[in-house]
Parts: C-alpha cells; structure tokens; sequence
C-alpha cells in the first residue's frame, strides 16, 4: 500500500522566527506614533527626528557592554592563557601573513562601514531634505507611501544578495519572489486609483515624493546587504554595528545641520525663519514629551531588530519584514477609517493573505511538496541527511552479518 505524499509540511518554528512578530509589533507601534506626529504643523520635526534615529541607534552601547562582559567572563583564565600564548606562537612563525590579511581587512571595514552609514544616512536625508524644500512636513502619499516601494525593495535586496553575497536561491525562494511581485503590483494599481481620486491632475507632488522613496528604499536594501557581509565576514555583531553606525552618523548629522543654522526657511505663511529656532515648539504640549520618548525607544528595536533578523537569517528576510509592516500599516488604516470598505478593500485582503503565505513559503515556514518547490529547503536536506544515515547504517549492519556467517 502506497503511503500517502504529504503536499503541505510545517517544519518545527525556530524561536528566531519570533523576532518577525515582534518586528511587526515595533513597527505598527512606530507608525501610530508617527501618524500623530505627521500631523503636527512644525517644520523642525524631520530634523529633530534626525536626532532621535541616532540617539536611538546609541542606546546598543547598553546590550553591547553586556554582552562583551558576559563573554569575557565565561572564559576560565587558564583558557585566556592558552589563547594569549596560542597568539603568540602564530604572530611569531606567521607575523607577515596575519598582518597583511589584517590590515586588507581593517580596509574593507571601514570601507563597508562608510558604505552602511553613509547609505543610511543619505536616505534618511532626502526625505527631510524634501520636506524643507516644499514647506510642508505634513505632506504624504497615504496608503502608496509604502506598497509601491516594496517591489523595489524586495527585487534590490535579491539582486543586491546575489551580486554581492553570491547567495543561490531556490526554486520555492523565486516562486515566493514572483507571488510577492504580482501581489504588489496588483495593490500599487490600487493605490494609484487612490492617488489619483486623492490628487486629481496636480499629482506631481505625489510622484516626486513616491520617486524618493524608491530612492530611500534601494539605498536601505543595499546597507542590509552589506551588513550581511559585516556580520559573515568580519564577525560584527548587530549591536556593535548599530553602534558605529550611531557614532558615525552623529558627525554626518552635525556636518548636515550646519549649514541650516544659518539658513531661514521659508513657510506657507511666507516667514522666513531659522530652522532650529522651531524646536521650542515641538514640545508646547506635554504629551509630546512621551511621544517621542517612546518613538526614540521603539526606534532602537525598530533598528536593531532589522539588524538581528539580517543576522540570524539572511538580508532578504529584511524585506519579507517590510511586508508584515506594510500590512501593520493597512491594519491601522482600516481601524483609522482612512480605508473605504468597498471590492477594493478585498483585493487588497486577498493580496496581504497571498503575501503571507508567499512570505511562510519565503521563510520555510510552509513547505509545499509540489513542482520541485520542497527541493533545497531546510526540511527536505534534513530528511535526506537521516535517510542517508539511515542507508549507511543498515548496509554496516548488513556487512557485519555477512562476516559473521562466513566466521562459523
């Protein structure tokens, strides 16, 4: 009797995979802060913001400290002696070598390093920038300003993983890459019928806003690549990093804001004011003072999340984040009323529900035994692993008998 072939398999959840869910939870988190902030007229909150990313992105210096002091102390001394003299026996018979790897590495650090931060640092610019240039901080692109920059996201981060990481993907990763693609095509004609009864024929602002954070969103996919490559090859950890990144980006961010100390910018109103002089403002209401607070502290575990999930994963799964908070985003609009209940609306459903399976297939949560799409998961290498094993012992136990039988 034939047994019966499994089409659907759900491999045993790995506890990592619990830091997309609280990815998801920090990121609705931010975006209902920040849709309250959005709202306030004050010009000066994209460059404070500024500040409150890189103050946020210092608070790693705390599971840093703590994690280099646990390590140090689970080492005994006589194992810190054996290393140090083991060092010691390599420096002498291999001093050149490990010199010239050492400062050729040294170089791709910290060329990798301004790559990150300067990437970072660009995209977060270019939206403020853009802010200051129209006058208006309140200005966005609703439900688009994220859905149509996740196709960019999604495709720069696989062209980027396997032109720089050389990572070959598998049958069931561009089955999953072809759903997310059609999935997010069909909601971006959506939101394009949305820009379009929102805007009219002045969709130019729109355009423009949307063509930046394209931009953004290339720049963000390439620093996750590269920080892939920090933590592969140079053994960076993702609290470390984020705190270079922090100490780093505060020299760019003081170079950036120079130059707006003495330049007046001019609002709707037509005052010409200094940019900085407008922060006294952002705090008039107390309430504002906790907001920010929790934003600078969720924009920690916003950052460093993203970091341990490239980490523990792959710089793909970044992306496969931004979708479960593109669909964080729709949740809030739908209980914010900003969605109209309508055949739309269940497109957009249907569409979210293809991505999460298409995100579970991504992240072999779901492995479908159908078309070659199980061959290469985790679950089937696995299986073939024991059944190999398996082979191995019962030919070694079929030799043993056979040299039993010719002994007697």
């Amino acid at each position: 009797m034939n047994q019966k072939i499994k089409r659907f398999l759900f491999p045993k959840p790995n506890i990592n995979h619990l830091l997309f869910l609280i990815f998801f939870v920090s990121s609705v988190v931010k975006q209902i802060i920040f849709k309250d902030i959005k709202g306030k007229d004050n010009l000066s909150i994209p460059i404070f913001k500024l500040y409150i990313y890189d103050i946020g992105d210092f608070l790693s210096f705390i599971p840093y400290l703590i994690i280099k002091k646990k390590s140090k102390s689970k080492i005994p001394d006589e194992e810190k002696e054996k290393r140090h003299k083991s060092a010691e026996d390599i420096n002498y018979i291999y001093n050149d070598k490990i010199k010239t790897e050492l400062k050729k590495n040294k170089k791709y650090i910290i060329l990798n390093m301004f790559l990150i931060t300067i990437l970072d640092f660009i995209a977060q610019i270019s939206t403020v920038t853009f802010y200051l240039i129209i006058g208006d901080q309140k200005f966005q692109v609703k439900l688009a300003n994220w859905n149509i920059t996740l196709i960019f996201n999604v495709i720069s981060l696989f062209l980027f993983s396997r032109l720089i990481l050389n990572i070959i993907f598998r049958r069931h990763h561009y089955f999953s890459l072809l759903v997310f693609i059609v999935c997010l095509i069909v909601i971006v004609i959506l939101d394009i019928f949305q820009i379009k009864e929102e805007y009219g024929d002045n969709f130019k602002k729109p355009v423009i806003f949307l063509s930046i954070k394209i931009f953004t969103v290339i720049l963000y996919s390439l620093e996750d690549v590269i920080a892939k490559v920090m933590f592969l090859n140079y053994y960076f950890t993702p609290y470390f990093l984020l705190l270079v990144k922090a100490i780093v980006q505060f020299f760019y961010l003081i170079i950036f804001s120079l130059p707006l100390i003495f330049t007046k910018i001019k609002l709707e109103s037509g005052e010409k004011v200094i940019i900085f002089s407008m922060f006294k403002d952002i705090f008039k209401e107390n309430i504002y003072i906790l907001y920010y607070f929790i934003y600078l502290i969720n924009s920690f575990f916003y950052n460093i999340l993203n970091f341990i999930i490239i980490d523990k994963f792959s710089a793909n799964h970044s992306g496969i984040s931004r979708v479960f908070e593109n669909i964080g985003i729709f949740i809030i609009n739908v209980i914010a009323g900003s969605i109209e209940i309508d055949f739309k609306f269940g497109i957009r459903i249907i569409m979210y529900i293809l991505l999460i399976i298409a995100s579970f297939i991504f992240n072999e949560f779901l492995v479908i035994n159908v078309c070659g799409l199980a061959n290469g998961t985790q679950l089937f290498l696995d299986y073939k692993e024991n059944y190999d094993f398996k082979l191995i012992d019962e030919i070694n136990n079929g030799d043993d008998i056979t040299t039993d039988e010719n002994t007697h």
